[in-house]
């Protein structure tokens, strides 16, 4: 079941985001703060331009995405930013219902484009499967 967080989900949020750091290789390059997760989390539930949805099944959170509609600082276009989303290794078949889910909700407000990040290229095929096109790459180092 697909349905928005509320303040109460917030540290199974956190779990989920850190899970989502050592697995995915960012805390290989980013730190993991547990605090900025939950405010991330806590500022995107109360915010009316952006959404947190959790995948829930037998009364257990296995998935997450957080995204923020706003305006693209270059074009001016209303575009949906995804800031986070993962899913338990053992759910993610279902996974993609979570971004449909998110992408609804940004069309059902105005929004016209949605922007997404891929940590690797299963996800980048799968963005691709569902109609995004390549935009950039990104990088990062420590300075």
């Amino acid at each position: 079941m697909i349905r928005e967080a509320t303040h109460a989900d917030i540290p199974r949020l956190v779990d989920l985001g850190v899970r989502f750091m050592r697995e995915s290789g960012y805390a290989r390059h980013l730190a993991i703060n547990e605090d900025a997760q939950a405010n991330l989390a806590a500022d995107l539930i109360e915010a009316p331009h952006g959404l947190v949805l959790i995948d829930e099944q037998a009364g257990e959170a296995v998935g997450m995405i957080g995204v923020i509609a706003t305006t693209h600082p270059h074009s001016g276009d209303s575009v949906m930013s995804e800031l986070f989303w993962y899913v338990l290794p053992r759910a993610r078949g279902g996974g993609v219902r979570l971004l449909l889910a998110a992408e609804q909700w940004a069309r059902s407000n105005g929004v016209a484009k949605s922007l997404v990040v891929s940590p690797n290229e299963t996800v980048s095929d799968l963005y691709r499967r569902l109609g995004y096109a390549r935009l950039e790459e990104q990088f990062i180092k420590t300075l």
